[in-house]
């Protein structure tokens, strides 16, 4: 194989790497885009809160109806011995009757705080409501735009299994040590190793051939690379 032969494999090869970067690149915005955007993201946290913020308030609401509970049953106990006859002692009565009012004392800021817990658990279902009918709103739109995300997602990856296959037929043509330069190359050279000559300049830097060194790309033995942006140099006679 000519060495203009083995350049011009390397430059197809160059082309199916450029589209390979294009699609890899494409499908890793696609990819991003599937996850949502940042609205939604910025929905879907806004959303998770409340609902934890409701939760947090039913657990308080419970908290509270059972210290309800609790102070109404010991008021309910004390107020059977104050006047079911048992308690005869003075001094004891009189105690009874103070703990009897302090009970019914608690039990009314127990209820006015079981009230405003209530309120403000509603207030939280509120909000979490409407928070999740714009997220709703928002992810019915978002579902409509994905169905076509993914379907350019499944058009890319086979694009993408079949230039594979094909960069793999075309590298078992030339020798292993000619790929893994021309690999390194792209590495350090923005992804592109090689170079067309047109108009006896280099394509890529532009900077203009000698005659000596046109001939050497022409009918050297050995691949050519530019003096001055050091790709390899591609001739299509």
């Amino acid at each position: 194989m000519s060495t203009t032969q083995i350049a011009a494999i390397l430059f197809q090869l160059q082309q199916f790497d450029l589209d390979l970067d294009r699609l890899t690149a494409e499908q890793q915005a696609i990819r991003n885009s599937l996850q949502g955007d940042r609205k939604l993201q910025k929905l879907r946290s806004e959303y998770h809160a409340a609902q934890q913020q409701v939760q947090a308030g039913l657990q308080a609401q419970k908290e509270a109806e059972w210290a309800l509970e609790d102070i109404t049953n010991r008021l309910k106990t004390q107020e059977q011995r104050l006047y079911n006859g048992t308690v005869v002692n003075a001094k004891e009565l009189q105690s009874l009757q103070q703990e009897v009012q302090n009970l019914r004392a608690q039990q009314g800021r127990q209820e006015d705080r079981v009230l405003e817990v209530i309120d403000n658990v509603e207030s939280l279902q509120e909000m979490a409501r409407h928070k999740l009918t714009a997220l709703q709103g928002i992810e019915e739109i978002w579902k409509q735009e994905s169905s076509s995300l993914i379907a350019r997602s499944d058009q890319l990856e086979a694009h993408l299994q079949e230039l594979q296959r094909k960069r793999g037929q075309l590298t078992s043509t030339i020798e292993a040590q000619l790929v893994e330069r021309y690999d390194k190359m792209r590495r350090t050279k923005q992804g592109r190793a090689i170079s067309r000559v047109e108009q006896n300049s280099c394509q890529w830097c532009r900077v203009i051939l000698t005659p000596s060194e046109l001939q050497h790309v022409r009918i050297s033995t050995e691949l050519q690379t530019c003096t001055n942006c050091g790709r390899i140099l591609y001739y299509d006679r």
